[in-house]
């Protein structure tokens, strides 16, 4: 239980009570935890805290929202963080006038070293005092002597982090946050910073400049590689590279960027680097609004001049719908500039380098750096004309209908040399570097993570568990507030697992997570050292620090810190800030810490191909992990130990239906498109199911259905009793849904609820209204709940998934016991899936019982069990093809 708790609970917001919003109680909640937190020296203010705590929660009792009516003041508030699970606090402006019901600008401000959110929003709003002072000041709770009309919001951005990565995510966290709980404009965002914020403005208005109206980057670097100085080596570069504004200067193209210097600044912001971010922009031939100050450092109130550039600030909008952009990038997490991406990067985190123009109904578009890119069709032409062109390097990839394209079209390469046509990536679900799983060590920084040490050598045990707790502090120097769960190996789950990045500290043998892995990462630990590939370094002071898939949850990652001795795995926190992929290190090289990159090379220091293997010159670089069989499911593929193949037949199956030349539903309504973009699709898949050995096929003409228009097929869900509501306009799908809706409570008695607490129950309406017939074969046996790890989701391409017309289910619970297909699905690769003999294990036949049920509803077209294949041994798959009369069990 304990696992549980500290390895689940901590991402989950905590309950609100009856009478308090969840959001509100968070707030306050983190007003007390923070007052707690502040020692004797500040005393004073944390009285101030705990009682606007209490007067805070005290309004809300009425049923009033505190932070709705603090206008014209500064307070704090807080959001949970996906990267800790603890909440997070940032402190937020709103204007006097401040009306809900009509949209406002907002200011985001990044404050410089030896500050925080709170007193920099102070300082911003004319509080004007000596940097040398801040300390004194830095939980006061200040009024605002400028009253700007905007919203304005400070992050804390996790200490001085410099806004790389976890810094980076908390201020697009707070974005989001504050638009969920104020009337915020969209197109009238501003990010702004000064100093260490200043940096921050230039790497995250370069990486995002799409979302900002204006950026303003105030004595600040341009480049990492500037401010860092010393011989950084090719893969700390590259690392740098990902979150320079230097390197990233073309992005803002189509935003208006605004940086500010004083021509005597002699701190480390040095003017030169600004000079040089003005020759880079005119390299490029990009606009951009430099000012210069005969000053030093300080020259924020010049910058502001006293509040006034706030009202200059809000008449400012982003163009949503410019007609030229250009995509500057080698990290996925920013690979988007308005209407056109970056999906696929060669030679990850290698440079990939788009450019756009709109042309009528014609997009031009050059891509170099890149196998794989998307167009948001509707942001860039929202004219929608009937018609439209693209063109990718000079050759046209598609020229027809814009309804066809959906709101987002996908192109791919297939080789070096090859045109682009549309499509998506084939290495979908298998182990390549994609958005979310790419590396370097840098990108598990962004999020769920737990710590988790070896117990297995009681010798060892207590030095782990310290290392632990180091690492669980963050890695990058200068981090504070920052604490991520800790768990012994014992207590880890496939919850665990499924939820969360893991990072094991271990020796080898003493971290049972690791010896589950080992055989299948390209680093081990040995012995008396660490081997890489065929290559090892011998040492007991050596160690590694890597990041990879997770072979036991290929969607998450697993960092390994290890080496021989507990010193060795300890010394890995000893690593400069930016890492590549993989590092292996020996005492020199972490006889102290460097700030940002080596000061001693160390052993090895690399990134591992697009397909995470190793280079080559390191011999043998498989590294046994598995790609899911059978194509049609991704998650959960290597929870399977073994996967014994069938010796059956392949059954014949019924010859496939012609693809459909008439719809119910009508091409101008949403669920015709999709109807029609599926159908185009679904001609082109592999047919997965007539190769699978012991299938059991039947046709039922009666089984055939079609999509209908939206409004009649939610009028089915609703006589139905379904409990749903419409899937968020604003969030497009990425694939083709018909009628795309949320399930919000159980059907029939029985609860549908989804394992990935991250996720809503999101499915096509037409998938929805086979719940009923479900819900009931499901209370028949007993069933009461059911746990599902996908619905919805944009990969892999083959999938009915992508369609929202499949369901998995990995758990089914009556109201004494739970089963799990994984654990108790009796596997009978050799015998037909429902005429299979008793297992002798009542657990395993009662599931098999339910899943025959299932079947016979007749109301599915698949039925996919653990004997179908590897990848579906946790899980069951029900799926919907429309048009189609058979019917497939294994």
């Amino acid at each position: 239980m304990r696992a549980l708790a500290l390895g689940i609970a901590l991402f989950v917001a905590a309950p609100a009570s009856a009478q308090v919003p969840s959001a509100v109680t968070d707030s306050i909640q983190y007003l007390r935890t923070r007052a707690d937190g502040m020692g004797s020296k500040y005393a004073e203010q944390a009285a101030a805290w705990r009682a606007r705590a209490d007067a805070f929660e005290r309004i809300a009792k009425e049923g009033r929202d505190p932070y709705a009516e603090q206008r014209g003041k500064i307070v704090t508030r807080a959001y949970r963080s996906e990267i800790t699970g603890s909440l997070q606090g940032y402190s937020v402006y709103l204007p006097p006038d401040y009306d809900p019901k009509k949209e406002w600008p907002l200011v985001i401000v990044m404050h410089g070293g030896s500050s925080n959110g709170n007193l920099f929003l102070g300082v911003v709003l004319g509080n004007n005092m000596n940097w040398k002072e801040y300390s004194t000041y830095w939980w006061n709770e200040f009024e605002p002597r400028w009253l700007p009309n905007c919203i304005v919001v400070s992050p804390d951005g996790f200490g001085q982090v410099l806004w790389r990565w976890m810094g980076e995510k908390d201020v697009l966290d707070v974005i989001v946050d504050t638009e969920k709980h104020y009337a915020v404009d969209p197109n009238r965002i501003v990010l702004a910073g000064l100093s260490n914020g200043g940096v921050g403005a230039y790497s995250i208005g370069t990486r995002h400049a799409w979302r900002f109206s204006v950026v303003q980057a105030m004595a600040g670097a341009p480049s990492w590689l500037q401010y860092t100085g010393g011989r950084p080596k090719e893969a700390e570069l590259r690392v740098m590279r990902q979150v320079s504004g230097m390197d990233l200067a073309a992005n803002v193209s189509a935003t208006d960027f605004r940086y500010y210097h004083g021509h005597l600044d002699g701190g480390p912001m040095k003017p030169w680097f600004v000079e040089a971010f003005t020759q880079r922009l005119a390299e490029l031939g990009v606009k951009a609004k430099e000012t210069w100050y005969d000053t030093g450092h300080d020259i924020l109130y010049l910058v502001e001049k006293h509040g006034r550039t706030f009202e200059q600030l809000r008449e400012v909008s982003r163009n949503p719908h410019p007609t030229e952009v250009r995509v500057s990038t080698s990290d996925y997490r920013a690979a988007r500039q308005h209407w056109l991406e970056a999906t696929r990067i060669e030679n990850y985190p290698s440079q990939a380098e788009l450019r756009g123009a709109v042309d009528g109904a014609t997009l031009h578009i050059t891509v170099e750096g890149a196998r794989a890119f998307a167009v948001h069709i509707a942001d860039a032409l929202p004219s929608r004309p009937a018609d439209v062109r693209i063109e990718v390097n000079g050759t046209v990839a598609y020229a027809g209908p814009m309804a066809d394209l959906g709101n987002v079209a996908h192109f791919v390469r297939a080789a070096a040399g090859k045109p682009f046509e549309l499509g998506f990536p084939e290495d979908e679900g298998a182990l390549s570097k994609r958005p979310g799983l790419s590396g370097p060590l840098t990108d598990a920084y962004f999020g769920r993570t737990v710590h988790v040490y070896g117990t297995g050598n009681p010798e060892t045990r207590d030095a782990l568990l310290k290392s632990a707790k180091r690492g669980a502090g963050g890695w990058p120097q200068w981090l504070w507030n920052f604490e991520q769960p800790v768990l012994a190996d014992t207590e880890v789950t496939d919850a665990v697992l499924a939820s969360a990045n893991v990072v094991l500290y271990t020796t080898g043998a003493d971290n049972a997570v690791y010896t589950r892995l080992r055989d299948k990462l390209p680093i081990q630990i040995t012995a008396d050292g660490v081997r890489i590939g065929a290559k090892t370094h011998s040492g007991k002071d050596v160690g590694t620090r890597f990041i990879y898939p997770n072979p036991l949850a290929p969607n998450r990652y697993v960092v390994v810190q290890g080496g021989p001795t507990p010193a060795a795995v300890d010394a890995g926190h000893r690593l400069p800030d930016f890492v590549p992929d993989y590092v292996i290190y020996d005492k020199a090289s972490t006889q102290t810490r460097p700030r940002l990159v080596s000061s001693k090379p160390p052993l090895e220091l690399g990134f591992f191909d697009d397909t995470w293997h190793l280079p080559a010159g390191f011999g043998n670089t498989a590294t046994g992990a598995a790609t899911p069989v059978g194509g049609e499911h991704a998650e959960g593929a290597e929870l399977a130990p073994t996967f014994t193949e069938s010796s059956l037949p392949v059954p014949e199956a019924p010859p496939a239906p012609p693809a459909p030349t008439t719809f119910l539903a009508a091409a101008s309504d949403p669920a015709g498109k999709a109807a029609r973009a599926m159908a185009k699709r679904i001609a082109s898949f592999p047919s997965f199911r007539t190769t699978i050995r012991g299938a059991t096929w039947n046709t039922n003409a009666g089984a055939v259905w079609q999509v209908r228009p939206g409004a009649a097929c939610e009028a089915a869900l609703a006589k139905a009793g379904v409990p749903f509501r419409a899937a968020p306009a604003d969030k497009p799908m990425a694939t083709p849904v018909a009628t795309p809706v949320v399930i919000t409570g159980p059907i029939q008695g029985v609860a549908f609820r989804m394992l990935h607490a991250d996720r809503e129950l999101v499915m096509s309406c037409e998938l929805a209204t086979r719940l009923p017939a479900l819900a009931g074969a499901l209370r028949a046996r007993g069933v009461r709940k059911v746990g599902v790890i996908s619905t919805y989701r944009d990969h892999p391409t083959v999938s009915f998934h992508t369609f929202g017309l499949a369901i998995d289910i990995s758990q089914f619970s009556t109201d004494s016991d739970t089963l799990s297909v994984e654990k108790d699905f009796p596997a009978t690769p050799n015998q037909e899936t429902c005429k299979a003999k008793p297992s002798g294990n009542p657990r395993g036949d009662t599931l098999r019982a339910i899943v025959c049920d299932v079947a016979k509803l007749g109301v599915f077209s698949s039925v996919l069990t653990p004997n179908y294949n590897a990848g579906h041994r946790d899980h069951v798959h029900l799926d919907l093809r429309p048009d189609d009369p058979r019917q497939f069990l294994r």
